[in-house]
């Protein structure tokens, strides 16, 4: 097994929980999917009748309101279960997922996971602690949406996915322009396009960022995190 796989499972808190044994019977069950950047991997309200094991890539999970404005809630990557909360409870999705970049990874059906999970708790007590973990971010995107002013979530939004996505560099955290671009931030966190290019620009003018072709560094994060109330 090479070390990219080895990487994959060990990122996985439902795989890592998992003998060898179990484990291998377990993924005999799946089969391999792959999702081109842009592609949706399913819709809000769809039936949940599968499990996406995240290989490689980036999906981000979001909610569209009835006047079109779209939310991005999360981005998962590698290792992580994606349609969990509609496999475990045998409803529809709550969140549309679409792949950001590239995503590869294993699907599973549902029969199968419940059948497999019946007889070993601790696996399923792992997949109730990934899904605890996705209820903790979601509140805090949700903290994030909800301040008053621009400023502070587009600040909150860069450190939090700074410290998930994040790069080191030199003059500090890298935020990579192939996995983020303006107007994901936007997105991120309820802003337009125009006022995230504004806001930048203004903060690059200052010293707390600059912006380059290889996407953004957070130079000073502790102004940031003051700016962000954290």
């Amino acid at each position: 097994m090479g070390s990219a796989e080895d990487t994959f499972q060990s990122n996985s808190l439902l795989l890592s929980s998992l003998s060898d044994d179990d484990r291998q019977l377990l993924l005999s069950h799946a089969r391999p999917a792959s999702f081109q950047a842009g592609q949706m991997i399913f819709s809000r309200s769809d039936p949940g009748e599968t499990l996406l094991l995240i290989r490689d890539g980036r999906v981000e999970i979001s909610i569209t309101s009835l006047s079109g404005r779209k939310s991005v809630l999360n981005h998962m990557g590698p290792g992580e279960a994606l349609g969990e909360i509609a496999l475990l409870d045998g409803g529809f999705r709550s969140a549309d997922a679409t792949a950001a970049t590239k995503v590869t990874g294993l699907i599973l059906h549902r029969t199968d996971v419940m059948g497999f999970l019946r007889d070993r708790p601790h696996a399923l007590f792992a997949l109730v602690a990934e899904l605890c973990a996705k209820v903790r971010n979601a509140s805090d995107m949700f903290a994030t949406q909800a301040q008053t002013e621009a400023q502070s979530r587009l600040a909150r939004a860069l450190i939090r996915l700074a410290e998930r996505w994040g790069e080191n560099a030199p003059e500090g955290q890298l935020l990579s322009a192939e996995r983020f671009s303006q107007t994901d931030l936007g997105e991120f966190s309820g802003i337009s396009r125009e006022n995230v290019n504004r806001r930048l620009r203004a903060w690059a003018d200052e010293g707390l960022i600059s912006m380059g072709p290889k996407g953004i560094i957070l130079k000073d994060p502790a102004a940031l995190s003051e700016l962000a109330d954290l």
